[in-house]
């Protein structure tokens, strides 16, 4: 028997949990049973708290108990079928032919450092290690029988482990070659996948799309566009379709490049990358087959490069764009399901140059300038246009002189009123006499030009791009001002007006933010004077220098706004929130024109400083100032950008335009807003703007607000406010 001082201890050799005595007791009823273990586990508990289960057997051998077992030494032939065989076989199948128990099979495993995934097969761990591919998708790939697998069974209802030969693997990218791009994989992966021995991939797959989106029904969807940021308001809206969704037709099956993620060109979805008919093509299939799918979508065909009508008559351009935005389709989807229309030539704009007997003389009280000049004849040798010039140019003045010196009915689209209401100045102050008519239904102005004699040369209809008005009839000349806004949701449909020649006259007519910019020269023409560069060395345009300063937040905004009033007499505030404008009008005494002014040129001009909502972002002239203020935007627009610099560009008096943006803003959001400027030569200098002391700018704001109304209001001077004393008190 053992020795009497043996006791089992706790951990860490701390205090006994057993005496030998109890050992004694335990070995007497020990016999190596999980039942007897579990039995004197659950007894012994009571008395020792703390027991395991390898305390009961220890015990059990301190106490004398010795097993009646012969221990059966494991070879090397066993060793090595156990290597052999443990992945491909389930551990009960090996002790089985092993005539052994699994516990043995399972602990000598571990012993010989054979790991559960070990073998000459891959396990789907394996291929997503390497190919990066989700192990999701290769169960997918294993269900749909695309590749074959095998499962290893385990015990107590653990997962199958599933293994892939690489046979297997070959055979379904031989026939699935767009699940992975194996000749770009990583030497390693090529290495252990053996995938050089692949022949190379085609270009080009056949995908189907089957979604079910073009259901109709009320969703949750944005309420509108605002301009702080957060999360968007949502409301409840009725989704309408008018053709059955691609699922209800049975699928829309359509050429794809072969490691592409495919959009749907029906419905615009997008459409599961694989090929599930596993039909290949290095073939290029060209776009013919996507603009008959969308073709479709109008009851029309595509045959042999032309678009052909129900009875097989051939389809004019305008007439299938008009269908397209005929208004009974949302306008953002159209105009991204049929880009391959105007990518295969579509194109609205008239290519008849204007005879010369067309063109009469010039009766505007405006000399054009060589350059000028220039670009009315590129008008005129094609009868479509867009000027892109800088902005002082004088883009309007070519306008005015294509609808005066061609007769006839003429369309203006201008963007806002007031730059309605520049328009009708310009002509009343540059033609020899105009009449002015004002309709209410549709909202529309109608200016009458008269020649010399007396007798009516061109009635010019100005609309706004937010009218509703169906504009039919034939129009000679389309001049379409701030033509960047065209592209636009719901001012894209008056660009498929029938007009003889059109014109399209912004700065910035290719820098819209959702890419539509490139459809501007398909709907007035080709762009012309978009390189700055020439009209700058020339002294056409100046290079007028740009200040971005640098503020803590928006009450710094507003102070900064305060010291550029107090130090120049003119100062133009362009804002973007009517919150922001409203607080400098009542903070300073300067006018805030929004679309709610009346009469908001002549406000415009009988003030020297102002606040200028977006209505005044772009093609508004103010000649008297001298620094403009970009103090809030429409986030990191470009086109916004560079119009608010074009304000002190029509100024004689300019020098220098003033960006205020907080340190996030510059660097991290709106960085594009600098970015604009700065591509097309101005010249750009930060500066960080000092904040004023709290107690200083209370009392400094009622002197600045009396200063500045004083100069706008002569009664205040009467009252004995002089400049130079405001100034002094400032």
């Amino acid at each position: 028997m053992a020795n009497t001082n043996h006791s089992v201890t706790g951990r860490r050799g701390r205090e006994p949990l057993l005496t030998f005595e109890q050992c004694l007791q335990i070995a007497s009823e020990f016999d190596g049973t999980t039942a007897t273990i579990d039995r004197l586990l659950a007894q012994w508990r009571k008395t020792v708290p703390g027991l395991k289960r390898h305390n009961v057997a220890t015990a059990a051998r301190r106490g004398g108990y010795e097993t009646s077992k012969e221990r059966k030494a494991w070879t090397d032939a066993e060793d090595q079928f156990l290597r052999d065989n443990w992945h491909r076989l389930s551990g009960d199948e090996i002790a089985r032919q092993l005539g052994r128990t699994f516990t043995s099979v399972n602990l000598r495993h571990k012993r010989l450092g054979i790991g559960r995934y070990d073998g000459q097969e891959l396990t789907i761990r394996d291929l997503e290690d390497l190919t990066k591919i989700d192990h999701r998708q290769w169960h997918d790939f294993i269900a749909r029988g695309w590749l074959k697998a095998r499962k290893r069974q385990r015990r107590c209802g653990a997962t199958p482990i599933t293994y892939v030969a690489t046979t297997s693997l070959h055979a379904m990218l031989r026939d699935h070659p767009e699940i992975y791009d194996y000749r770009g994989a990583p030497k390693r992966t090529r290495a252990l996948l053996e995938l050089d021995s692949l022949p190379d991939a085609p270009a080009w797959k056949r995908v189907v799309c089957t979604s079910d989106a073009w259901q109709s029904g009320v969703r949750q969807m944005p309420a509108g566009r605002t301009v702080t940021h957060g999360t968007a308001a949502m409301a409840d809206r009725l989704q309408q379709f008018r053709l059955p969704s691609c699922a209800a037709t049975g699928g829309t099956s359509f050429w794809s490049p072969l490691y592409s993620l495919p959009m749907c060109p029906r419905c615009g979805c997008q459409v599961s990358r694989y090929s599930p008919d596993a039909l290949f093509t290095d073939m290029d299939p060209g776009d013919d087959e996507v603009i008959a799918i969308q073709a479709r979508k109008l009851a029309l065909s595509w045959s042999e490069g032309r678009l052909l009508d129900a009875d097989g008559r051939t389809v004019d351009d305008r007439d299938v764009l008009s269908a397209l935005f005929d208004g009974t389709r949302n306008a953002g989807r159209s105009l991204k399901a049929f880009e391959k229309l105007l990518s295969a030539g579509l194109s609205l704009a008239s290519t008849s140059a204007v005879p010369q007997q067309v063109l009469l003389e010039n009766i505007l009280r405006i000399e054009l300038r060589p350059d000028q000049e220039e670009a009315l004849q590129s008008f005129v040798a094609t009868g479509a246009m867009t000027a892109a010039h800088a902005m002082s140019f004088g883009k309007s003045t070519l306008g005015m002189m294509a609808m005066t010196r061609i007769p006839g009915r003429h369309l203006l689209m201008v963007d806002t009123q007031l730059v309605r209401d520049q328009w009708i100045e310009k002509l009343s102050a540059s033609a020899p006499k105009v009449e002015v008519v004002q309709r209410a239904k549709p909202s529309m102005h109608e200016v009458r030009v008269f020649d010399r004699d007396g007798s009516l040369r061109s009635s010019i209809h100005v609309y706004s791009y937010q009218t509703r008005a169906r504009l039919d009839g034939l129009w000679v000349v389309g001049c379409f001002d701030e033509v960047h806004r065209l592209p636009a949701r719901r001012a894209h449909r008056h660009a498929f007006v029938q007009t003889q020649y059109r014109i399209g006259l912004s700065s910035t007519p290719d820098m819209r933010c959702d890419g539509r910019g490139a459809f501007v020269s398909k709907m007035t023409g080709a762009i012309v004077g978009d390189d700055w560069t020439g009209q700058m060395a020339a002294g056409v345009v100046p290079r007028i220098p740009v200040k971005v300063m640098l503020v803590e937040d928006l009450e710094h905004k507003h102070e900064v706004v305060g010291t550029l009033l107090a130090q120049h007499d003119s100062v133009v505030v362009l804002c973007e929130s009517i919150a922001d404008g409203e607080e400098l009008r009542l903070r300073y005494g300067i006018p805030f024109i929004s679309s709610r002014t009346k009469d908001k040129l002549k406000v415009l001009r009988s003030a020297k400083s102002m606040v200028l909502s977006r209505v005044g972002d772009a093609g508004i002239s103010v000649p008297h100032c001298q620094v403009t203020v970009d103090h809030s935007g429409l986030f990191g627009s470009r086109i916004q950008s560079l119009q608010r610099l074009g304000r002190l560009m029509h100024s004689q008096r300019a020098l220098y335009h003033c960006i205020l943006m907080t340190h996030e803003e510059r660097y991290e959001r709106f960085a594009a807003r600098v970015d604009a400027i700065k591509a097309k030569g101005f010249p750009v200098e930060e500066v960080r703007a000092q904040r004023q002391n709290a107690s200083v700018h209370r009392l400094i704001s009622p002197t600045l607000q009396a200063r500045v109304s004083a100069q706008e209001n002569q009664f205040l001077s009467l009252l004995g406010w002089r400049r130079d004393e405001l100034n002094q008190a400032a």
